[in-house]
């Protein structure tokens, strides 16, 4: 009987001619490493993130009197295992950024970015931005001391514009600052209105950009960890079963960590201080963004200038959106490029100081670190113009081999 309903359905919608032509002919490079399924991942913890929101929309009450009650009796103590679901969604969203900053500098590391696949690293920018913006909606909506006031100081970063000689006077920041919040201050308006963003607007976007971006990944074919393109005919085995078979290995390692830190480390996840209830006349000791922010927070107070801070901090993602166009060197992998790789590990340790510089005291000290590793930061960008004339020199000197 199920046979007879999968014939009649394979014959009106050719499902076994789409799986053929999409997963068995379709060809990938046989040495692709295991950073290369940081993309699938991504995928599945995308995946966890809606089930998981769309069983918590259901019982979260998007109202200043009654959130904080929804999020922390209602969904954690009085429907049967809800808990479980917002630990779930409160992991998750953490493994999902993780895995997406994994997966930019993967595509760093082998030059995903690189012609013909400039558009999808662009759509991918694009994604990286709205999930940072989704995440943000999100943080505010528990109506927790960490919520309401990283909130605050969040809606209070674009105000530095107005300390810029010129438009100062114009108020841009403040306007800003005001539209974010729906007024003068954090309310129901601000509550409601990233409600909406967070269950509606920015996972739909999100969901059309995926697919934008894995159809691109398709088109334009999976790179090469060596940097060269590769005669798929001669060179290239079929997506399923080798990498079928081979990601879901990875996916089946990566939830049993998931839920690992899920059953057993929450705390990482859902501070302790962000069970008080918001409190507008009381500001915690001590107010930090979420990790995955803390690297723009750090290269933002570590300037002296509020305005060059703010600057600087939106000068590190224009530079990452435009990063196919400054590295042009013919060559293509850190495999194949010391220097490249040299400047490769400048950005890994400058990143990962700064992010672990965010959750310390603005001391002297810290600043002047958080100067240092914003240098390098900014001299990753900056170098690949000039690594780029070089190597096109060796390049050519090499009688032009393809690489």
């Amino acid at each position: 009987m199920l046979g007879r309903i999968g014939r009649w359905i394979d014959e009106r919608a050719h499902l076994s001619e789409l799986w053929q032509s999409q997963m068995v002919d379709y060809k990938v490079p046989k040495n692709l490493t295991f950073p290369y399924a940081f993309g699938i991942m991504a995928i599945v913890a995308f995946a966890i993130q809606i089930i998981s929101g769309i069983f918590l929309t259901m019982y979260y009450q998007p109202n200043v009197h009654t959130a904080f009650d929804s999020a922390n009796y209602t969904i954690m103590k009085e429907v049967p295992f809800m808990w479980l679901i917002r630990h779930v969604h409160a992991a998750g969203a953490n493994f999902f950024l993780a895995i997406v900053y994994l997966h930019i500098f993967t595509g760093i590391y082998y030059n995903a970015y690189k012609k013909p696949r400039e558009l999808t690293w662009i759509v991918g920018w694009v994604i990286y931005f709205v999930l940072l913006v989704t995440a943000l909606t999100g943080y505010l909506l528990p109506w927790g001391q960490l919520s309401y006031w990283g909130m605050v100081v969040t809606s209070e970063i674009p105000t530095s514009i107005d300390s810029a000689p010129l438009i100062g006077s114009l108020k841009i920041g403040e306007t800003i600052s005001i539209w974010m919040k729906g007024g003068y201050e954090i309310g129901q308006i601000t509550l409601g209105r990233f409600f909406g963003l967070h269950i509606w607007l920015l996972p739909l976007i999100l969901l059309l950009l995926v697919s934008v971006h894995l159809y691109l990944v398709r088109a334009a074919g999976i790179s090469n960890p060596e940097g060269r393109e590769i005669d798929k005919k001669k060179e290239g085995v079929p997506f399923h079963p080798y990498m079928t078979l081979k990601e879901g290995a990875y996916v089946m390692g990566y939830l049993a960590v998931f839920f690992f830190f899920v059953f057993f480390y929450m705390h990482h996840f859902l501070p302790p201080d962000n069970y008080d209830p918001a409190d507008p006349f009381k500001t915690p000791a001590h107010i930090a963004p979420e990790w995955y922010l803390l690297a723009y927070y750090t290269i933002f107070r570590s300037i002296p200038d509020k305005f060059l801070g703010f600057v600087a901090f939106n000068l590190t993602l224009v530079f990452l959106l435009i990063l196919p166009f400054l590295d042009f060197s013919p060559l293509k992998s850190a495999r194949n490029r010391p220097l490249f790789f040299i400047m490769f590990l400048v950005l890994v340790i400058s990143s990962m100081a700064l992010t672990i510089l965010g959750t310390m005291p603005p001391t002297p000290t810290n600043a002047m670190l958080g100067l240092i590793f914003t240098a390098g930061l900014f001299a990753f960008f900056l170098s690949l113009p000039i690594i780029s004339i070089i190597e096109w020199g060796w390049y050519k000197a090499r009688g032009g081999e393809k690489q």
